[in-house]
């Protein structure tokens, strides 16, 4: 079965803009690209493109990555991100390569509250220990895809392609790790033969490499549920990680462009309005899994 991420994502939509409709005021979500990359561009342009189907006012900030050093970024965040106007501050990842060493403390400039990917230190380290009011995009979107398709994930051997990325691997570790799911991780350190063998026994398979085609349909079993969340720009297309045969195989499968995408764009919304929610409540929400979630069955 191919997950339909666009009608998944327009039943989210449909939520989040009658939520706006009852705010007092538009939201307002800034997005700061740099560089020039294909699939960042593409992202934005989708974020944009829901944001203003909802009612978010959405405020790019377009930098070519050469003009500037990491620290003198991280400043230019920190400023946005301290503008009272805003509700939300996202910095598209990957970053252009000569400031990949500066992502932590880029990320690290914007406030908590107004953290609405969970990239910061502060926020993963909450979210790690189950205190954060909100979850990663693509934590929610792993999750939502397995109640919507009663996914139980228990007994199931799990591999995590690309564990310690900063958008997919890291917060699915931290995830999978608090509920006490075990899993295998892939990295880059992961020897080809050990990750055939990996990849090969696994009933999940979860990656968010950005490595187009890395994963085949010979690698894969027969009746595997493969989550692609991993986007590359290939020909002037969007690629995912895992090679469109692998869907003839698959018990389940999320297409690259039209799976995973579309949902994370509409969980970063719900997240911007869940720390609105959470701003103008004197003592806010605790952080609190579904109970129909397949991870507490």
């Amino acid at each position: 079965m191919i997950v339909d991420g666009k009608a998944i994502a327009e039943e989210i939509r449909r939520e989040l803009e009658n939520e706006v409709r009852a705010l007092s005021r538009p939201p307002r979500l800034d997005i700061v690209l740099i560089g020039s990359d294909p699939a960042s561009a593409a992202y934005v342009k989708r974020k944009q493109a829901f944001g203003g189907s909802i009612g978010v006012r959405i405020v790019p900030h377009v930098f070519s990555g050469s003009e500037r050093s990491g620290s003198e970024f991280a400043k230019i965040v920190a400023e946005i991100a301290g503008n009272s106007e805003t509700d939300g501050v996202i910095v598209q990842l990957p970053l252009p390569e000569p400031l990949r060493a500066y992502t932590r403390s880029i990320m690290d400039s914007i406030p908590p509250e107004k953290d609405v990917d969970c990239l910061s230190t502060a926020v993963s380290q909450k979210f790690a220990s189950g205190k954060n009011p909100i979850r990663p995009p693509l934590v929610s979107v792993v999750d939502e895809i397995f109640r919507r398709y009663d996914i139980d994930v228990r007994d199931k051997k799990i591999a995590l392609v690309g564990a310690t990325g900063e958008l997919v691997g890291k917060p699915i570790a931290q995830w999978l790790s608090s509920r006490d799911i075990p899993f295998s991780s892939i990295t880059i350190e992961t020897s080809t033969d050990e990750m055939r063998e990996i990849l090969r026994n696994a009933d999940i398979i979860i990656s968010g490499v950005g490595n187009a085609g890395l994963i085949t349909a010979d690698m894969v079993k027969e009746g595997v549920i493969a989550i692609d969340a991993g986007t590359s720009g290939a020909s002037g297309a969007l690629k995912g990680d895992m090679d469109s045969a692998i869907a003839g195989k698959a018990k389940l499968f999320t297409p690259v462009p039209g799976g995973v995408g579309p949902i994370t764009v509409a969980m970063l919304f719900r997240n911007l309005l869940t720390l609105i929610k959470i701003k103008g409540s004197p003592k806010g929400s605790p952080f609190l899994i579904p109970k129909d979630s397949p991870l507490d069955s």
